[in-house]
């Protein structure tokens, strides 16, 4: 009997646990067990199942990737915790590996590097992301009194990655639409961007800068940034990418010992606004990061004043704390949402045979539209899944005998054998020396596969299948 290597995957995100399972589940040794999606779940599941590895979100709701570590690793110290995030921040890079965490994954990365990350866990070693090196070599600097840079060269070179806009990624989707729509908002005080994780925000509105011939700035918020003196330092900063003329109002006030009252601090930065010799785009990526009243205070009469040389484009998961309502009645604000970034079908094929370098035909963009919902992370983490979809559907077309190895794992396989005589949950278990929960889990990954909704449905469509014989 294979030695599976068992896998908790923890995300707040129900689809992008659905398609990092998909993406898992190819390998024959690697084995789902469950899923869980916030800290507090992921605590009960390790009790319960004992995954050898757990893949682990960092921002959740109720209790953070951060804090759940520490504790799974208490109660469970054989558990190896790979974190796999969005953010490259010090500060989260420095937590979870402090927590614990044996590897640290960035999502933009997960298609490519997932399955390495999960193989070097269990094989006892570590894994990085080339980008998150940087962090720990500088912190292991530190520790060892070797800083490769003075404080202010770190401070520089952080404020210069953050004052820039991310790389497009390979194979994009170029979405004319949307763009145009960017582009005619351009007279409006604001552009809001908000939808969940992966839907193509940051990249969207990369995509329409490139061609567009305002002057713009770029600002990668963190956490760090939820700090009003820092949030208004980085402020001048970016405009003083976009403008030779440096800050005479706001500079002034930011560099005294206590800062004067928003109200002020408002005042003197739209001032500097309204002394700039052209108009420009200012982007704000991460907006959400931000929980601070007083930032949130101060953007709001940004947008309430009658500055017209800005036009802000906020970036975020949910709305912010800002008076979009009343930009609605005034017709003053462009907005985009999730329904509006999902991928249409025409979208999905193109991105997928641009992916695939191959034709795709629309019975399978029917399919992968129904299972992403045109979440476009979830179509990136598909064509690394389509091989075997598409086989089941061939062989099983042609009426050819499908080999198991190619849609099931072997401990799903040997699930399928006991279903077939009939066994229960308990009698799986015992036969199998694993859990009754860990048998469930089984039987989840075995429905969906399959496409079976029961026992008996799974058991009738491997036999149609072809697959126990």
């Amino acid at each position: 009997m294979s030695c599976e290597t068992t896998i908790l995957l923890v995300d707040d995100h129900a689809m992008m646990r659905k398609g990092l399972r998909m993406l898992i589940e190819r390998e024959g040794s690697f084995s789902v067990i469950g899923e869980a999606g916030d800290g507090r779940e992921a605590i009960e599941l390790v009790q319960q199942l004992q995954p050898d590895i757990v893949v682990m979100d960092i921002n959740m709701p109720h209790l953070n990737g951060i804090d759940a570590t520490r504790e799974i690793l208490s109660l469970s110290p054989h558990t190896r915790i790979l974190a796999l995030s969005i953010h490259s921040g010090k500060e989260y890079v420095e937590g979870m590996l402090a927590a614990g965490a044996e590897g640290y994954l960035l999502k933009e990365n997960a298609p490519e590097e997932l399955i390495r990350a999960i193989q070097a866990l269990a094989n006892g070693k570590s894994y990085l992301s080339a980008e998150i090196t940087d962090i720990v070599i500088n912190k292991a600097r530190q520790q060892n009194g070797q800083e490769g840079e003075n404080e202010t060269g770190s401070a520089a070179h952080s404020r210069a990655n953050k004052l820039h806009k991310p790389p497009l990624p390979e194979g994009l989707v170029h979405r004319r639409e949307l763009i145009e729509r960017l582009e005619r908002g351009r007279d409006k005080k604001m552009s809001l961007l908000v939808a969940p994780e992966g839907y193509g925000k940051s990249t969207l509105v990369c995509d329409w800068l490139k061609d567009c011939q305002q002057p713009h700035a770029w600002w990668s918020l963190d956490n760090d940034d939820d700090d009003l003196h820092r949030f208004l330092t980085f402020w001048i900063a970016a405009l003083n990418e976009i403008s030779p003329t440096p800050s005479k109002y706001l500079a002034p006030l930011v560099e005294a010992a206590n800062l004067p009252p928003v109200s002020i601090l408002a005042g003197a930065l739209v001032a500097d606004l309204e002394a700039l010799p052209h108009a420009f785009i200012f982007v704000l990526d991460n907006l959400h990061l931000v929980k601070e009243k007083s930032i949130y205070d101060l953007l709001s009469q940004v947008l309430k004043s009658s500055a017209d040389t800005v036009h802000l484009v906020l970036i975020c998961r949910q709305d912010p704390f800002l008076p979009i309502t009343a930009l609605r009645v005034d017709n003053m604000v462009n907005e985009i949402r999730m329904e509006d970034l999902m991928f249409s079908s025409h979208e999905i094929k193109t991105f997928l045979e641009t992916a695939l370098g191959t034709p795709v035909d629309d019975e399978t963009v029917s399919d992968w539209e129904k299972r992403t919902a045109g979440w476009v992370t979830g179509l990136r983490l598909a064509i690394h899944t389509l091989g075997p979809s598409d086989e089941v559907e061939k062989k099983s077309n042609k009426d050819e005998r499908l080999d198991w190895r190619e849609v099931l794992t072997n401990r799903e396989f040997e699930v399928l054998l006991l279903l077939q005589k009939r066994l229960r949950d308990k009698e799986i278990a015992d036969q199998l020396c694993i859990s009754s929960e860990t048998v469930k889990s089984h039987l989840k990954n075995l429905y969906s596969k399959l496409h079976a909704t029961d026992r008996r449905d799974v058991v009738v469509k491997a036999e149609k299948l072809q697959i126990l014989r």
